[in-house]
């Protein structure tokens, strides 16, 4: 028996533990006010990162922001891909898409069946994409690269959202040609609109030599001193104190005292890595090239420091200076190198032309796949990519002369990757290589195919929600809770005395419980979640009322107290588990087809559902159990 409820308590001790260590960053994150919040990502961005990812996220509802429905248009997408075109052609697929519209069906299920009634031939148009003589070869690739556009334009607000800054947004495909955005927390909606419609930039740039960006970092760094003298009001006989601009150091020494810096972190001379930052001293000679560390792939700022220096290079004094084919870029992601303590996170910073050799519109296509065996890249994961007559000419020609640079692949401002030139690249084929894996390959492959979205995307629908009814809808949902859980206190005392304490005990257990594994699995609490939350609690107490009155039949009917109990948990078990699994059924289907808060709460409600019955059925037998082990209970106070 001993044996029996000492595992009993193990089991709870640990659930308990892990929702606790798991609740612990939400209250934490959001006990901080807006102000420290700001103030932490600045100075600590990497920090708050980690906080701000381990706490549970507010949906839309509930932090105020928008929601938006994007359509791609797929009647463009046909026009566009055709081989030629007709006054004939456009009209055929403007009716199409009229119809697609009205019944709101499916545009190449239309277009199918429109072209069989109407006897339209669609290979005349199409006869590069159907692979034989019929328009079903036709049909059957225009729904491919209908996919394919959602895909990239699904990849192009990812990129976008990301680089907006909004936390856990929602971005995801509804039928066919439709993806839903919502995004928590946004305070410009109008930026953030612009920031959703516009095209995605896919640009291929010449990387400056070593040389040039050593010479602009120069150039920064006396600019940032004369401005720091100027705003100090220092007068030239009292500058001793401040540093002079002959004492800037040439590119050179800057990168090789960067070096020496860096150095310190590799072998472990700093107590962490995640606090290795540029000395001061540093700074006072070099306030921007002592951020800079190099690195095998060029020049790279850790990752801590990296709004920092996005500042310096948004002020206007330095933008004045910067030569005007020249422009700074930065990594899409971060550089991770290890330390004997951790790892020091890094960010590459690229000096590119800012005329671009090619933009997007020259790609066709990029294929992931496998090197081919005979190659360098036997059997690693590549990206094939093919490009247009236009774009086949101009690459050979730009590749061809500059044999030995770098060359960027910028898609929205970020450089993805910069591989040296090695030789000449005719007809318009490169293959990139040197990736992870294969997931890899098929990421940069979506970034490319982004960067050509062959279709416009436009809103059809947009909600926006205030922060402060978002504010209003968290009072009232913890005011509903708060009531909610009293009244049910009330009550359960009056009606069960001793064992509706046991109850209430229970409850508040289970919604700690939903909270922290919320928490732990990164989910969104939206209003409906609320309403799940608040519904778990009536159905935990629905599941202790029916287990109290099964006891009380089993007292009535002259058993002991101790079998009372035990009966009375039996009996009411498979009542309580077949309610339960219905709901969950329910649940599961409302998680499946629903979006947004439907989902919320179906996640809510099932999370519920499993707390309610560990804590309504595990925990207040345990405590009824101990209770009832060194001496046999002989009164129930029920």
């Amino acid at each position: 028996m001993l044996k029996k409820i000492t595992f009993r308590w193990i089991a709870i001790t640990l659930v308990l533990t892990f929702a606790i260590l798991k609740l612990y960053p939400t209250i934490q994150y959001y006990n901080l006010e807006e102000k420290e919040r700001a103030n932490l990502s600045v100075d600590n961005p990497l920090k708050y990162k980690e906080l701000k990812s381990r706490a549970i996220n507010l949906g839309l509802d509930l932090q105020g922001g928008m929601h938006v429905v994007l359509e791609v248009d797929m009647d463009t997408l046909a026009l566009n891909v055709a081989d030629k075109q007709s006054e004939e052609l456009r009209e055929f697929i403007q009716d199409c898409a009229d119809i697609s519209s009205k019944e709101e069906a499916s545009f190449f299920d239309i277009l199918e069946e429109k072209a069989q009634e109407n006897s339209f031939r669609l290979i005349r148009y199409y006869h590069k994409l159907g692979t034989t003589s019929d328009d079903a070869s036709v049909i059957e690739e225009l729904r491919n690269r209908g996919d394919q556009a959602v895909g990239s334009a699904l990849e192009i607000i990812r990129n976008r959202v990301d680089e907006f800054g909004v936390s856990e947004p929602v971005i995801q495909r509804s039928g066919h040609n439709r993806i839903i955005v919502e995004l928590a927390g946004v305070k410009d909606p109008e930026r953030a609109r612009n920031l959703i419609r516009s095209t995605a930039l896919l640009e291929f740039n010449l990387v400056r030599t070593s040389e040039e960006f050593g010479s602009i970092a120069e150039l920064i760094d006396k600019k940032l001193l004369e401005v720091t003298d100027k705003n100090s009001g220092l007068e030239n006989n009292n500058s001793k104190n401040s540093p002079d601009q002959n004492t800037v150091n040439d590119s050179t020494d800057v990168f090789s005292q960067s070096d020496d810096i860096f150095s310190q972190a590799l072998v472990g001379e700093t107590d962490s890595a995640e606090e290795f930052t540029t000395p001061d001293e540093v700074l006072m000679t070099n306030p921007f090239s002592g951020y800079l560390q190099p690195t095998p792939g060029g020049v790279a700022v850790i990752e801590s420091e990296v709004n920092k220096v996005k500042q310096i290079l948004s002020m206007e004094s330095v933008k004045n200076i910067m030569p005007r084919q020249s422009k700074f870029v930065w990594s899409a992601k971060t550089l991770e190198i290890p330390t004997e303590v951790s790892t020091v996170n890094l960010r590459n910073l690229y000096l590119v032309k800012s005329t671009p050799w090619l933009t997007g519109g020259v790609v066709d296509n990029a294929i992931p796949n496998f090197g081919t065996s005979g190659t360098e890249n036997s059997g690693q994961a590549v990206v094939n990519l093919s490009m247009n007559t236009e774009g086949a000419r101009i690459w050979s020609r730009t590749t061809g002369a500059n044999i030995g640079r770098n060359v960027a692949i910028v898609l929205d401002g970020k450089v993805y990757m910069a591989p040296v030139i090695r030789d000449r690249i005719p007809g318009g084929q490169t293959q990139i290589s040197g990736l992870d894996d294969i997931a890899e390959a098929k990421d940069i492959s979506n970034v490319l195919q982004a960067g050509s979205l062959p279709a416009p995307v436009h809103i059809v629908e947009e909600r926006t929600v205030g922060p402060s009814l978002g504010r209003d809808s968290i009072d009232s949902g913890i005011k509903a809770l708060a009531y909610g859980f009293g009244i049910i206190i009330i009550f359960m005392i009056l009606i069960y005395t001793g064992f509706g304490i046991l109850a209430n005990i229970a409850v508040l257990l289970n919604i700690g419980l939903i909270i922290g594994l919320l928490s732990s699995l990164g989910a969104t609490l939206t209003l409906p979640g609320i309403a799940g939350l608040i519904l778990t609690i009536g159905m935990a107490v629905d599941a202790n009322v029916i287990i109290f009155e099964r006891v009380r039949e089993e007292l009535d009917a002259g058993k002991t107290a101790m079998a009372a109990i035990s009966s009375g948990y039996e009996r009411a078990f498979i009542t309580i588990l077949d309610a339960n699994v219905t709901t969950l059924i329910a649940a599961s289907v409302l998680w499946g087809i629903g979006t947004g808060p439907i989902k919320g709460f179906a996640i809510t409600l099932s999370i519920g559902i499993l707390c309610s019955m560990f804590t309504s059925i595990f925990v207040t037998r345990t405590i009824l159990m101990l209770l009832g082990s060194k001496k046999p209970l002989t009164k129930l106070y029920i």
